[in-house]
C-alpha cells in the first residue's frame, strides 16, 4: 500500500511538471479527473485513520489521528468519519464515494439526510444521489436540507428542536492574545432572530460607512482630487486612513481611530452585536453620516448647525433608534411615526404612553415556508428560510405573536 502511494505521488509530480506543455484539451480532461482523483484521497485517508484508531482504540473513529497527521480540519475530519461510518447503510452512496464519484462533503450531507430521515429514504432516492455527485458542495447542502425538509417525520423534528433548544448555549473565554472569544448553538427560531437582527444592524452600519465616506470626500473636493490624483492608478485618497491611500473599492484599514474607520464586513458584524447589546442604534457613532444631499446628520438626529431642516434628513436608510425621518414630516413629528430632526431624545415616548421610546425593541423579519395543508390539520413541517426546518407549533408561535405577511403560490 505504501509503495503505491509513493508511485501515485510520483505521477502526480511528473503530471504537474507538465502542465506548461499541455494543449488546452488535454489540461481540461486532467482538470475533470482531479474530481474524483480528490474523493478517492479524502476516502483513502479516512479509512486509514478509522483502521488506525481500531487498532489503537482511540475511541473517535479515528478524527483525531485524521487531524493530526493528515491535517485535515478538526471539524471536517470528524465530519468525514462520520459520514464514512454512516454509509455503510446507504450502499449506493458508499459506492459512489468509494470511486471517486462523489465528494466527501457531499456524502457527509446525504449521512446527515439518512439520520434526520432514513437510510431507505435516501437509498431509494435515485435523484438525490445523482445530485450529490454533480452538484457543488453548497449547492448540494441547499438541496439535501430541502430534501430533508419534504421526507423528514414531524414528530422526529419536533423532538430535534425540542433537543436544540434544551441545548442552547453562549459560551465566553479569554483568548491567549488578549481578545475575548464567543461560541454559541440556538435552535433555529432563536438562531433565525438572532442573526437576521444581527446582519440588519451590520447592514445599516454598512450604509453609515458609505455616507461618512461620501461626507468626508465631499468636504473638500478640490484637496480630495488633487490627493486622488497623488495616489496614482487604482488607489483613492481617503482621510480616515493613516496613509491617505487605499485600493479602490478596496477594505479601509489602518485607521485613525475606531469610530472613523470604514470597516470590513466582520468587523461590522461584530459592531452590530454590540450596538444591539449595549447601546440603542441612535447611540453608536457611526450613525453620524451624510445623507443624498450632503446634510450632515448627528446621532441625535439633528442636521448640522446652520444646516436646513429638510425632509431628506434622516430619510430612508438614515434610521436613528426606531424611527426615521419621513419625506414630508414636519420637524416636530410623533415620535412614534415620524421622528423629527430636531426632536430630543428625552420627549420621545411610545405612541404618547411613558417611558423613552429609546427602549423600543426593533422588530425582525423571518420568512417561513410552509406547505399549506399540512398547517391547516396540524401535521405539517414549516422551514425557516436562512436556518432549517421547525415543527408546526414553531410556525403556529411564530404567526400568532407577529405581523403576518402572507405570500400563497401553487403548484
Amino acid at each position: 500500500m505504501f509503495l503505491q502511494m509513493r508511485q501515485a505521488l510520483e505521477s502526480l509530480a511528473a503530471a504537474l511538471d507538465g502542465v506548461g506543455s499541455a494543449p488546452a484539451g488535454e489540461l481540461r480532461e486532467a482538470l475533470a479527473l482531479a474530481k474524483p482523483l480528490r474523493a478517492r484521497v479524502e476516502m483513502l485517508e479516512t479509512a486509514v485513520a478509522s483502521r488506525i484508531a481500531a487498532r489503537e482504540r482511540h475511541g473517535d473513529g479515528g478524527a483525531g489521528v485524521l487531524h493530526q497527521i493528515a491535517a485535515v480540519p478538526r471539524s471536517d475530519a470528524a465530519r468525514n468519519v462520520r459520514a464514512a461510518a454512516e454509509l455503510e447503510q446507504v450502499p449506493a452512496a458508499r459506492s459512489a464515494l468509494a470511486h471517486g464519484e462523489m465528494c466527501m462533503a457531499n456524502a457527509a450531507r446525504l449521512a446527515r439526510a439518512a439520520r434526520s430521515t432514513s437510510p431507505d429514504a435516501v437509498q431509494g432516492d435515485a435523484d438525490l444521489v445523482e445530485m450529490a455527485k454533480t452538484l457543488p458542495p453548497a449547492e448540494f447542502a441547499h438541496a439535501s436540507a430541502r430534501w430533508t425538509t419534504k421526507h423528514q417525520s414531524a414528530a422526529g423534528l419536533a423532538e430535534r428542536h425540542r433537543r436544540n433548544r434544551r441545548n442552547r448555549n453562549v459560551r465566553f473565554w479569554n483568548g491567549e492574545d488578549g481578545t475575548v472569544q464567543m461560541r454559541g448553538a440556538f435552535d433555529a427560531e432563536m438562531g433565525a432572530r438572532i442573526q437576521t437582527r444581527i446582519r440588519d444592524e451590520a447592514e445599516r452600519l454598512r450604509r453609515a460607512d458609505r455616507r461618512l465616506q461620501r461626507a468626508l470626500r465631499s468636504a473638500n473636493p478640490g484637496e480630495s482630487a488633487h490627493r486622488d490624483a497623488a495616489c496614482g492608478d487604482g488607489h483613492t485618497h481617503d482621510t480616515t486612513v493613516l496613509d491617505g491611500c487605499v485600493p479602490d473599492g478596496g477594505v479601509r484599514d489602518g485607521a485613525l481611530t475606531g469610530d472613523d474607520a470604514v470597516r470590513s464586513r466582520d468587523q461590522r458584524m461584530a459592531d452590530a452585536l454590540d450596538s444591539i447589546l449595549t447601546h440603542t442604534p441612535s447611540d453608536t457613532a457611526h450613525d453620524s453620516a451624510a445623507d443624498n444631499t450632503g446634510h450632515i446628520c448627528t446621532a441625535s438626529g439633528d442636521e448640522t448647525a446652520n444646516a436646513a431642516c429638510d425632509d431628506t434628513c434622516c430619510a430612508g436608510d438614515g434610521q436613528r433608534g426606531s424611527f426615521q425621518r419621513a419625506a414630508g414630516a414636519a420637524c416636530d413629528g410623533p415620535c412614534g411615526t415620524a421622528r423629527g430632526c430636531g426632536c430630543a431624545e428625552s420627549s420621545c415616548t411610545e405612541s404618547g404612553g411613558a417611558g423613552s421610546a429609546r427602549h423600543r425593541n426593533p422588530s425582525t423579519q423571518i420568512i417561513v415556508r410552509a406547505d399549506l395543508a399540512d398547517l391547516l390539520d396540524g401535521s405539517g413541517i414549516g422551514e425557516i428560510v436562512g436556518t432549517g426546518p421547525v415543527p408546526g407549533d414553531v410556525v403556529d408561535r411564530l404567526c400568532c405573536n407577529a405581523e403576518v405577511s402572507v405570500v400563497l403560490f401553487d403548484t
